[in-house]
């Protein structure tokens, strides 16, 4: 019993370490990703990338606020044209089922359904937003 005892431990610590081996290195791809750029709030981030196209500050800040959410990173210092196929496809090796996660969070906080075609296709943050605004506004639309 004793020795069962001990093997979970050995387990259990050997698992908690590993995660926050993983949890380290994901945060310097992060810093790397991000470096030389400046933190940004919210209004900062949707004034720069996304007031001009019309998009409404909640969305912006939604979609930004569950892709940290899901991420498990600091996004302060996201940019539009941040691509998850290039520059930020390392968090994909941390959570290979997190992009089904972000667009069932989107789906659920926008009252919006996204196509499996149509998520695939928005790689960069200007997508993603595009795309949730672009569905926001046709399920607003009263019905024919």
């Amino acid at each position: 019993m004793k020795t069962i005892a001990a093997a979970i431990v050995v387990v259990v610590v050997f698992g908690i370490a590993l995660v926050l081996r993983e949890g380290r290195a994901k945060q310097r791809q992060v810093r790397k990703a991000f470096a030389g750029r400046e933190p940004q709030t919210d209004r900062q981030f949707f004034e720069r990338y996304f007031q001009a196209e019309g998009v409404p500050l909640a969305v912006v800040s939604g979609v930004r606020r569950i892709l940290e959410e899901h991420l498990g990173a600091d996004l302060s210092r996201l940019a539009a044209s941040d691509d998850f196929s290039t520059n930020l496809n390392f968090f994909w090796r941390y959570d290979s089922m997190a992009d089904v996660e972000i667009v069932l969070a989107l789906e659920k906080e926008f009252g919006i359904e996204i196509a499996d075609a149509e998520a695939a296709a928005a790689k960069t943050v200007r997508d993603i937003v595009g795309l949730v605004w672009s569905k926001k506004k046709q399920a607003e639309l009263p019905a024919p």
